[in-house]
């Protein structure tokens, strides 16, 4: 009797320690298995985040685009906020025919900020950026209200000087190419200062010209003289 209810026993704690391991084995392989699922939703938390991310670069280069239409069709360049080439060409070309008419002397400037490119490869494009800004700020203050400065492109600027001639506008650019080599901009991370120059080159009606293109090729001819000539400089156009 004892022999049989020891047998009874042994086959019951048997039984028990089965159904203990089967439960360990059932909780752990739960347990695996409720990880693995946190990990895959994770995953593609992770995923769906990255792709928000992408759509919020792409929608803010789509507003940054869409802004610098608008202000292209409110004739104003973005960075320097001075009007751009489009609104110039036409201002020169109604201020030319003007002139023709009254019969008085107008003159182009232009302006090529010296090694803008080198400066924008060495400190970077802000602070190209930065160059520009304030050379365009001496542009506009050195002209009068009658005058219209204006961002032509890239590295260069100009001006429509009214009832100037080719000796005026030569004061002129001369005083803004000074004010230029006087500009101090600090680079960011040293805090060192940047040399900047620029050339510029002028050309009037009617000497030189009495039609616009006429006055733009002939101020180009010269500015291109100016740089090849050392830069920092004033050339007035050949007649």
């Amino acid at each position: 009797m004892k022999a049989r209810i020891a047998e009874m026993l042994q086959t019951f704690h048997g039984q028990s320690t089965h159904r203990q391991s089967d439960t360990s084995a059932s909780t752990v392989a739960g347990g695996t298995g409720q990880v693995r699922r946190i990990q895959g939703q994770t995953l593609q938390t992770e995923k769906l985040l990255r792709e928000k991310d992408r759509e919020i670069d792409r929608l803010r280069h789509q507003l940054a685009n869409a802004e610098a239409r608008l202000q292209e069709l409110m004739g104003q360049d973005v960075l320097t906020a001075l009007p751009n080439r489009h609104i110039f060409k036409e201002h020169l070309t109604h201020s030319l025919k003007r002139a023709l008419r009254l019969g008085y002397s107008l003159s182009l400037m232009l302006i090529d900020i010296d090694h803008l490119r080198d400066i924008n490869l060495k400190y970077g494009h802000e602070v190209g950026d930065m160059v520009l800004v304030e050379v365009a700020k001496i542009l506009k203050s050195s002209v009068r209200e009658i005058d219209m400065p204006a961002r032509w492109g890239g590295e260069e600027l100009a001006a429509v000087l009214h009832e100037t001639d080719a000796d005026g506008a030569a004061v002129v650019a001369e005083r803004v190419r000074r004010r230029i080599s006087m500009l101090e901009v600090k680079e960011p991370k040293t805090g060192k200062t940047i040399k900047i120059t620029a050339s510029l080159a002028v050309a009037s009606y009617p000497q030189h010209s009495n039609d616009p293109q006429g006055l733009l090729e002939a101020a180009s001819e010269a500015l291109v003289q100016a740089k090849e000539d050392g830069c920092n400089r004033v050339l007035i156009a050949n007649k």
